[in-house]
C-alpha cells in the first residue's frame, strides 16, 4: 500500500518534470512543422515556456510563396494537462491579429488533428494576404474557421468596409460600391470553394461564387444594381457588355494568385 501511495505521489512530479525538461526549441519545431505544404510554412518568434504547461509566442507568421500572408501577435497558449495524460494534445490559445483578436484551439489525437479559430474585428488593412490578392481598403473582419484533417470551413463578415476597385481579367470590379461582405468558403487540399459571398452597398447587391484551385482564381460575380445606378448612364455604360437581363450583370473573374503572392 505504501508503494502505491508513493507511486501516486510521484505522478505529479513526473508530469511537471516532463514540462520543465521539454526544450523550448522542441515546442517551436513542433509548431513550425504543423503545416506540411510546399507553398506554406509557419515561422515563430519569441516562444517562451511558463509554469503549468503554459507558453507564449511574441509573433507567429503564416508564410506563402516566400512572403508573409498572415501574422499573429502576443499569443498565449496552454497545453491542457488532462488531455495530455490521455495522449491527446489540446492547446487553447488567444492573441492579436490585425489589431483585432483571435482565439481558438488546436487538437491532435492519434487519428488526426483539428483546429478551431475565431477572429474578432481584425483590420483588413493589416492582413497582408488580402492586399496580395488585390483587396485593399479599410474596415474590420470577423469570422470563424475550422479545419479537420485538412478539410476546412470558414464563415466571415466585414464591418464598415470601404473597398477600393480591383482590376481582374482586364476589367474593373467596383468593390468600392459595397460596404459589407458576408460569406462562407470551404477548403479541401489545394482548392478553396467559395460557396457564398454576398456584397451589399447602398442600393446595390452582388454575389460571388467560384473556386481558387492551385492558386488560380476563377469566380463569377453577379451584380444587381438598384434604380439609382440604373439611372446613371456612366454606371450602365461600364457594365453594359456584362448584361444578362435588365438590371442583372455577370462578370467572370480570373487571376493567377501565385504571381500576386510573390509580390
Amino acid at each position: 500500500m505504501k508503494k502505491i501511495l508513493i507511486s501516486i505521489a510521484l505522478i505529479p512530479a513526473l508530469i511537471w518534470g516532463i514540462w520543465i525538461a521539454l526544450p523550448e526549441r522542441y515546442l517551436q519545431e513542433r509548431i513550425e512543422s504543423s503545416i506540411n505544404d510546399g507553398n506554406l510554412s509557419i515561422e515563430t518568434e519569441g516562444l517562451k515556456k511558463m509554469l503549468f504547461y503554459k507558453f507564449t509566442i511574441d509573433r507567429l507568421a503564416l508564410n506563402g510563396y516566400g512572403k508573409e500572408q498572415v501574422s499573429l501577435h502576443n499569443i498565449r497558449a496552454l497545453v491542457e494537462l488532462p488531455a495530455f495524460i490521455r495522449l491527446k494534445l489540446s492547446v487553447p490559445f488567444h492573441g492579436d491579429i490585425g489589431r483585432g483578436t483571435i482565439s481558438g484551439n488546436l487538437i491532435r489525437t492519434l487519428s488526426g488533428e483539428k483546429i478551431e479559430m475565431t477572429i474578432e474585428n481584425a483590420r483588413m488593412s493589416d492582413i497582408p494576404c488580402l492586399k496580395r490578392a488585390g483587396i485593399q481598403g479599410s474596415g474590420t473582419l470577423s469570422g470563424r474557421f475550422t479545419m479537420t484533417n485538412g478539410a476546412g470551413h470558414a464563415e466571415f463578415v466585414t464591418h464598415n468596409a470601404q473597398f477600393q476597385p480591383v482590376v481582374l481579367s482586364d476589367m474593373i470590379v467596383p468593390l468600392n460600391l459595397f460596404s459589407t461582405a458576408r460569406g462562407a468558403l470551404d477548403v479541401k487540399g489545394d482548392t478553396i470553394h467559395i460557396s457564398s459571398l454576398a456584397l451589399e452597398g447602398k442600393d446595390i447587391y452582388a454575389r460571388l461564387q467560384g473556386e481558387v484551385d492551385h492558386a488560380f482564381m476563377e469566380l463569377s460575380m453577379e451584380i444587381m444594381p438598384g434604380k439609382s445606378f440604373l439611372d446613371n448612364p456612366l454606371f450602365i455604360s461600364a457594365l453594359e457588355r456584362y448584361e444578362i437581363s435588365p438590371g442583372y450583370y455577370v462578370l467572370h473573374l480570373k487571376r493567377d494568385l501565385r504571381r500576386l503572392m510573390s509580390l
